[in-house]
């Protein structure tokens, strides 16, 4: 039986089926919330609860995607493209972002982690040249070729750089 099909699923227990239903819950992400509708199985008899990882994670999903443009994050797609253009490892882009860890720098880059508000703000100040080049001397990064970092995405106007 897969996990999938508990529609109308005999609950061995009670002798109850179980049914579809939704619950409104509070998923908090990189220390940001958001309330979201997630699907669940409901014994009609019992009321016994189930819910799938397909749930969950449709849940878990809808909620990033809702938190990020609440917040206005750095979509993955923007942060790799930003890293892209400065011509740097992820690993260097963590160390411009104090220490964070090269794990975390690519999760972001592929939206399995979202960054907090004070890391999308770090990232998005390096997109200002003298922010960067502060950062790359602190953390001792060498920066690529000057010329380069002209195809810089610009910088948001609501995201001023900070350091």
């Amino acid at each position: 039986m897969s996990v999938t099909s508990l529609d109308n699923h005999l609950h061995r227990f009670c002798g109850g089926r179980y049914q579809q239903a939704v619950e409104t819950v509070t998923i908090r992400l990189s220390g940001m919330s958001t309330e979201v509708e997630r699907g669940l199985y409901r014994c009609g008899k019992c009321g016994d609860e189930q819910r799938t990882v397909e749930q969950r994670e449709a849940a878990e999903k809808e909620a990033l995607e809702r938190i990020r443009a609440e917040h206005q994050l750095l979509a993955p797609r923007e942060i790799r493209q930003l890293r892209d253009a400065l011509g740097l490892t992820a690993a260097q882009v963590g160390e411009l972002l104090y220490g964070v860890p090269k794990g975390v720098v690519e999760g972001w880059e592929r939206g399995r982690y979202l960054q907090n508000r004070e890391a999308d703000a770090l990232l998005r100040g390096l997109r200002d040249r003298a922010t960067l080049e502060r950062r790359a001397a602190k953390a001792g990064v060498t920066l690529p070729d000057p010329d380069l970092l002209s195809a810089i995405p610009a910088a948001s106007a609501s995201a001023p750089p900070t350091d």
